[in-house]
């Protein structure tokens, strides 16, 4: 688990092993499956890993961050690379403040993307939420 890949949400309902996750400062409502059984702080945060399989990659030279849809099973982000991850061939893209975690397909090689660059992800079906036990640092 690497520092950049931890977000800050809010959770708005859980049932069983499904979570809706809203981020922070935003109207988006993320519907996610949880991989354990969650426990928010008394305030209703969580701090875990947002973790997307990805199956189309797209270059992107202009357009903002953004997740469609605003409700709902993450369909398709897009943000800037801020870090990546060798051994799962992952990028975790800035979107909205938010850090989300892209496997991208073995035709795609993580090691073939800057940091910086911007990318729009298509997800299918899986998109989860880790808890981490870490909280997101930043810097003062």
């Amino acid at each position: 688990m690497i520092q950049e890949a931890i977000a800050r949400v809010y959770l708005h309902s859980k049932d069983d092993m499904d979570l809706i996750v809203t981020l922070p400062g935003t109207k988006y409502q993320l519907y996610l499956e949880a991989t354990t059984p969650v426990t928010p702080s008394p305030q209703g945060r969580l701090f875990g890993i947002i973790q997307c399989p990805v199956y189309k990659v797209d270059f992107v030279s202009a357009g903002g961050a953004y997740i469609e849809p605003v409700t709902g099973r993450p369909r398709r982000v897009q943000g800037k690379v801020i870090a990546t991850i060798l051994d799962s061939n992952s990028v975790v893209l800035d979107v909205c403040n938010t850090p989300i975690v892209g496997r991208l397909p073995d035709r795609w090689q993580v090691s073939q993307i800057e940091i910086g660059t911007r990318l729009a992800l298509d997800i299918p079906q899986g998109a989860s939420f880790a808890p981490s036990p870490v909280k997101k640092v930043t810097a003062v």
